[in-house]
């Protein structure tokens, strides 16, 4: 990467030349050799992140000489078809689709289309085309997930809609309508289908811990209650499974039949209490959701009422963050959903009741 002949790094004070290791701020654009940057820890401008500074290139020298105004012809002009033999600058910003390339609109030179700033003289792209880069981007909302609701005026118990859609993060269009109806019961295939997991999806972690240990406590019961037949079963069947399949009599089909049929009801009534359990989560799990999402805005908001900060990457530990900034973050890690949670529910639950059978 190089920038202008005559910029100098700001840390060491020495001017850039052609084979230096450049990084430019992704915040305001200021250039740095990469040792001097690793060596602050942080952009020279850090302290000026949080007003309008912008950092701007000094303009090249006008003396330039012969050989440098060719070379600029060669890559970023066009020949002029007049037959003048004279070169013209093509017009700034025409973006090249052929290669995803367009053009710097302050050098003139051909950079990555979605370069929020220049490669060559620092300068940031004011284009709405251009994509800036975001280090916070893992943590905040995604703005495509809540641009229908980004303006919202109205509120939902006091806090505004835009902000339970930055918690609810994905698929909004389908919990706003219903949490600002505000029923106290509707339907959620998603929670029926997967249970108290699908609570844990949404991070809905005291629901889920409930109605598993609900679901655990209830077979521990029934198995209980059915003890007696439910050992008399699996004691047939380990002692005569195996000889039925390396010799089958219609004598021992019977009595698999038989004892199937007895030990049936159990798991009918097993299967109910499950189907239960499933019902009344697919029932109030977007009544549980509306007031999670309450919870963590109230939440959230204490924690900046008290002074709160948040724990960002170390190269950007140096940037002060608005009241704004902070709340999206926060949002962004205490909202949207987790793989991982189901997925240790499980092995939790599966330890358990290995636990317990075993005792």
């Amino acid at each position: 990467m190089f920038v202008n002949s005559n910029e100098k790094c700001p840390v060491c004070n020495r001017q850039f030349e052609q084979e230096d290791d450049i990084v430019i701020c992704p915040h305001c654009g200021t250039p740095h050799h990469r040792e001097c940057y690793n060596s602050l820890g942080h952009c020279f401008n850090a302290d000026k992140h949080n007003t309008d500074f912008e950092y701007e290139s000094p303009a090249e020298p006008e003396d330039k000489t012969k050989p440098q105004q060719s070379d600029n012809r060669a890559h970023n002009s066009e020949y002029d078809p007049s037959g003048q033999e004279q070169y013209y600058q093509p017009p700034k910003e025409t973006a090249n689709t052929e290669n995803n390339k367009t053009v710097c609109s302050q050098c003139g030179a051909e950079i990555s289309s979605d370069a929020p700033f220049c490669s060559h003289c620092g300068a940031r792209q004011s284009n709405p085309q251009y994509k800036e880069f975001n280090p916070f981007e893992g943590f905040a909302p995604s703005p495509e997930n809540q641009s229908k609701y980004e303006h919202e005026s109205r509120t939902i118990d006091g806090k505004s809609v835009s902000d339970i859609a930055a918690v609810v993060r994905t698929n909004t269009e389908k919990f706003i309508p219903k949490f600002l109806k505000n029923k106290k019961i509707s339907w959620n295939w998603s929670a029926f289908i997967f249970g108290p997991y699908y609570l844990f999806f949404r991070k809905m972690y005291k629901q889920g811990v409930i109605f598993m240990a609900l679901n655990l406590a209830a077979s521990l019961i029934i198995n209980g209650i059915f003890s007696q037949q439910i050992t008399e079963y699996m004691s047939f069947m380990s002692a005569n499974l195996q000889s039925f399949y390396s010799n089958p009599t219609a004598e021992l089909a019977n009595s698999i039949s038989a004892a199937n049929e007895k030990i049936m009801p159990v798991l009918l009534i097993l299967s109910g209490v499950n189907f239960i359990i499933h019902l009344i989560i697919a029932l109030f799990s977007d009544t549980f959701y509306r007031a999670k999402a309450i919870e963590v805005l109230d939440k959230v908001d204490k924690n900046l009422e008290e002074g709160a900060s948040f724990n960002i990457a170390p190269m950007f530990e140096e940037t002060t963050l608005s009241q704004s900034d902070m709340k999206k973050l926060y949002l962004g890690k205490l909202g949207g959903t987790s793989f991982f949670s189901p997925v240790i529910a499980y092995c939790v639950l599966s330890l358990i009741t290995d636990i317990i059978t075993r005792i």
